[in-house]
């Protein structure tokens, strides 16, 4: 197999997730990362071509649900890909410093932890580029 951990199934909205986290790319430049309003609009003709699909109404409330859903699940994808890439450091032949790569993507996961928990806000720290994305 080839990208095993991916033969299982997951929540649309955690695949989501992780396609958007995906856009800042291996350099994890956050000022790629798609705004609210991108989100948004993705996750409408995301819905609009399901509709085209399957015959399926998609009002406005479907949109809000599943913006709600992804979001919830916009850090995961710092810890799974964070704990990927230390796997890789250990591992893997190809000369790349993943141990870089694992320092940012499980910094995401923790900077969404603390603007979840309302921590950044109470030690009264800036809000990082990949949460104010």
């Amino acid at each position: 197999f080839i990208d095993y951990e991916y033969a299982t199934p997951c929540p649309a909205a955690f695949d989501i997730a992780n396609h958007f986290a995906e856009w800042g790319g291996y350099d994890c430049d956050y000022n790629m990362l798609p705004t609210k309003s991108m989100r948004r609009r993705f996750l409408q003709h995301y819905l609009e071509s399901y509709k085209a699909h399957c015959e399926a109404p998609t009002p406005h409330r479907i949109l809000e649900a599943l913006f709600e859903e992804v979001d919830r699940y916009r850090g995961l994808p710092g810890l799974y890909g964070g704990l990927w890439a230390l796997v890789q450091a250990a591992v893997s032949q190809i000369d790349f410093d993943y141990t870089a790569l694992a320092e940012a993507r499980l910094g995401e996961y923790f900077a969404w932890r603390a603007e979840e928990d309302g921590s950044r806000a109470r030690e009264g720290k800036d809000m990082p580029l990949c949460e104010q994305r």
